[in-house]
């Protein structure tokens, strides 16, 4: 790319309305660049966008690329034959992902990445927030939108117009490798798992792009990883020496639930997370050589626990004080769509989620069943992607173990990324499977087949009594149809 993204006037958006997108474009609009773009629906991130003076069409079109575009920015999802991708080459305006874009913008500042498969959203939103409190104003980007900031998944530094003084905590997507794009001073590892199959053949793979991320760190800057991951703990066993010769700074951290035998021989010396429920909080311990932190979430689960608990060994990294830390994290009531109540219908709760993956879907489910015991859990899934339901099958059928009630969508068709190799998977054929490991384990459960997001929500109203919690999970449009249903109407 020969340009200077910050010489920027006027760009235009291939995919407007994806979370990141959105964050980047209201970045643009901040520092009074003209912003175009076009999605193939409407959503909330559209609406905001066009409230903000975007000009944004629905529908892709070669005339909708507008006379005085400086450059496109498209989401990976939008195929090189997109007529907006191709208008741009036949006029010689530069095209570069939404990543790489902000590759460029931050790269003269102190970027702290908050990656891993799971948690990035909560744990960025953590941390983003932990900074703030700590007077320490960071720019703030999440794949998520936190009620706190204005602009939901966007949050600017007061003085974001100083260059290379920022603060700028970023949530770095491993999909297409998107995090490779940048030169962080910090790296927070919440999570190592096999995603993204379509990009990520093997599990060897994907391990293999955190460490060309470790090896693209600042000198001088701070890893914080969670070592009770197996995985991270053994990239971190191989590259621990590189690592502190460029003296990069690594603070490690383990749940006591986890065995720790993965890190007595590589040098490491964790935090140790546990918790409890009290009063209604989440009460996290964080201790380690006689120094004991207390904290109190609002939010359940073990999984939220280990994202605050790299959270707050980050924030302590970069010079947040204990108390200001506390204050943020009792201060923390959830993101977008990540175990969110949507109210409540027929006496029943109502939450949605956007978990996709099978350790996501029964962490959730297991935080469910921490802060409702009683309850009945009904749990209406969307598949995200053929590609990662065929070759994550099996672990999905026991990860619904702890609903009491199941749903099952049709697979959410990713645009961009289907393989002709992966269009005979279903959910029909999850639903098959999930019965036959309740007959095995002579459970019964009513699970059902829903051939898209608004039978679900139908049966799902069918189906809910007084008492319950219904949970709608899914990374696709299975939340829209919620939203529609229990919010508007």
């Amino acid at each position: 790319m020969r340009m200077n993204i910050r010489d920027i006037r006027s760009a235009h958006f291939v995919g407007i309305g994806g979370i990141n997108m959105s964050a980047v474009a209201k970045l643009l609009l901040s520092q009074g660049v003209a912003v175009s773009g076009s999605d193939k629906a409407e959503n909330e991130q559209v609406l905001a966008l066009r409230e903000r003076g975007a000009k944004v069409f629905i529908g892709h079109s070669t005339e909708n690329v507008t006379p005085e575009a400086d450059v496109v920015i498209h989401t990976s999802a939008a195929p090189e034959n997109n007529p907006e991708r191709e208008e741009a080459r036949r006029r010689g305006i530069p095209e570069m992902t939404n990543f790489r874009f902000l590759g460029e913008w931050f790269k003269d500042e102190k970027t702290i990445l908050v990656t891993g498969t799971h948690g990035k959203s909560t744990t960025t939103g953590m941390l983003g927030l932990m900074l703030i409190e700590a007077g320490l104003d960071p720019n703030v980007i999440l794949g998520s939108k936190l009620p706190q900031f204005v602009d939901g998944n966007l949050r600017l530094s007061t003085k974001h117009e100083v260059r290379g003084t920022n603060m700028s905590v970023i949530e770095g997507d491993e999909y297409a490798r998107h995090f490779l794009e940048f030169n962080p001073y910090a790296v927070l590892i919440n999570n190592i798992e096999l995603d993204h199959t379509d990009i990520y053949p093997t599990l060897e793979d994907y391990v293999g792009a955190f460490r060309e991320l470790l090896t693209k760190m600042k000198d001088g800057g701070f890893l914080v990883a969670n070592v009770g991951d197996g995985r991270i703990a053994g990239l971190l066993r191989r590259m621990q020496e590189e690592l502190r010769s460029r003296r990069i700074t690594i603070v490690t951290f383990l749940d006591t639930d986890e065995a720790d035998g993965a890190v007595r021989d590589a040098g490491f010396s964790p935090w140790k997370v546990s918790h409890k429920i009290s009063d209604g909080l989440t009460e996290m311990q964080l201790s380690k050589d006689g120094v004991t932190y207390r904290f109190f979430l609002r939010v359940h689960g073990s999984h939220n626990v280990l994202d605050a608990a790299g959270a707050a060994l980050m924030a302590m990294q970069l010079g947040a004080p204990y108390e200001k830390i506390a204050v943020a994290l009792d201060g923390f009531k959830g993101i977008w769509r990540r175990f969110e109540s949507l109210g409540e219908f027929g006496g029943a709760k109502i939450f949605s989620d956007y978990g996709h993956h099978p350790t996501a879907v029964a962490a959730t489910l297991s935080a469910a069943r921490e802060l409702y015991p009683a309850s009945r859990i009904v749990l209406c899934f969307q598949p995200h992607h053929r590609n990662r339901t065929k070759n994550l099958f099996k672990d999905f059928v026991p990860s619904f173990d702890a609903a009491d009630v199941l749903v099952l969508c049709e697979i959410y068709d990713v645009a961009g990324r289907d393989a002709s190799e992966d269009a005979d998977i279903s959910s029909r054929q999850l639903v098959e499977a999930v019965k036959a490991r309740d007959e095995e384990r002579g459970v019964g459960r009513l699970v059902e087949y829903a051939e898209n997001p608004a039978s679900s929500i139908a049966k799902v109203k069918d189906l809910a009594k007084p008492g319950d919690v219904v949970i709608i999970m899914g990374a696709g449009d299975i939340d829209d149809a919620a939203r529609k249903e229990f919010i508007t109407k």
